[in-house]
């Protein structure tokens, strides 16, 4: 079997495994679905070169040459594709939850499209301030243990009200703001200063079929 078919293969059994969409796995690797589709979808016709393989196994953290082992190839490594159930916390709660999640009571779990640190749980966005990119009810996965820079989405906590929001991360010089996305909101920036702690990073969406 040549190397664009194992690939493909390789991909497609992953995508069906996780039960992910094409939406879903381009998300996970930092690509386009147009591009995923092309490479993985029902009529896929561009092959997987050397260092699109790699990036895909790195993001799914996967053994380096993972992809280029066919399906059936009993010295390929083994890879568990099970994934960890998240407690889904509204954005008001959901710091405070967190730390104390053992005594709490979770009335909804979502699986983690992917690996995740030990801390992760999926927030439900709440409001209107991060339309059109983000929708009331939608469920986002935060991860406390990943590195955030300006650009990313996160959620921060305000200690004082002990409260959370979900925002962009926007630096300006030696100030950090987080932003809404919805141009109408107000106040659409918020300075963080000694009163806020960012929670964690944005790492996907979670989507209900």
């Amino acid at each position: 079997m040549d190397i664009t078919t194992t690939r493909r293969q390789r991909v497609q059994a992953i995508i069906k495994e996780r039960n992910l969409t094409l939406k879903a796995f381009a998300d996970l690797i930092d690509r386009s679905q147009g591009q995923v589709s092309a490479i993985a979808g029902a009529s896929a016709h561009k092959g997987i070169g050397n260092s699109l393989a790699r990036h895909i196994e790195l993001c799914l953290n996967l053994p380096n040459g993972f992809l280029d082992h066919p399906l059936h190839d009993e010295n390929a490594s083994v890879v568990t594709t099970t994934t960890r159930r998240l407690p889904v916390l509204g954005q008001a709660s959901a710091g405070r939850v967190m730390e104390n999640i053992q005594e709490a009571e979770i009335a909804e779990y979502v699986l983690a499209p992917g690996p995740t640190g030990p801390n992760a749980f999926a927030l439900r966005i709440e409001g209107i301030s991060m339309e059109p990119r983000f929708r009331e009810g939608d469920k986002i996965v935060i991860d406390p243990d990943l590195e955030w820079k300006s650009g990313d989405f996160v959620y921060a906590m305000k200690q004082e009200e002990n409260s959370g929001t979900f925002k962009q991360l926007r630096c300006e010089g030696e100030h950090m703001y987080l932003c809404a996305t919805n141009e109408s909101f107000e106040p659409r920036y918020t300075r963080i200063n000694g009163e806020w702690t960012i929670v964690g990073k944005a790492r996907w969406r979670v989507e209900d079929l």
